[in-house]
């Protein structure tokens, strides 16, 4: 993001640490509302993805999204996570709407991890708005002798 740099008695003024920390807020503000722009109007949830040697715990924030409205695929070690919020209110006759900012929100996103996930044993919780998901590996299938006929 661009500074604009202000001027006293025609000297421009220093960048200052409230005008970086103001750029760095704006930047961060305005960075999801372009992703969901380049996405065709999806936003990216932030996951964590932690590994340990059973498998894998993805935490994604899905904030005001309910279980029902959440899809969680598993192809292999590709994972995809969509949702989304409908904010709708009731209106009465006679009411007119001033301001609304009540939308609906579509998330997405997709990632693959460095092994299989083991797809008959994975679960899913969505919590306060955290969904958590406990990937299991899947067992490397034990190689076998064929017996030549």
């Amino acid at each position: 993001m661009n500074m604009i740099l202000r001027q006293r008695q025609g000297y421009p003024l220093r960048n200052t640490l409230f005008s970086n920390m103001l750029d760095n807020m704006l930047e961060e503000f305005l960075t999801p509302a372009a992703e969901a722009a380049r996405e065709g109007g999806a936003h990216s949830p932030r996951i964590d993805v932690i590994e340990n040697e059973r498998g894998y715990q993805v935490e994604a924030d899905l904030p005001g999204v309910s279980k029902s409205d959440v899809k969680v695929s598993i192809d292999g070690q590709r994972v995809a996570i969509e949702a989304e919020v409908r904010r709708e209110t009731e209106r009465t006759e006679g009411e007119t709407v001033v301001h609304a900012e009540r939308v609906v929100r579509k998330y997405a996103r997709s990632f693959e991890l460095p092994h299989e996930v083991d797809d008959t044993q994975a679960s899913a919780k969505l919590e306060n708005g955290v969904l958590r998901l406990t990937l299991p590996k899947k067992q490397a299938t034990q190689s076998r002798m064929l017996t030549v006929q």
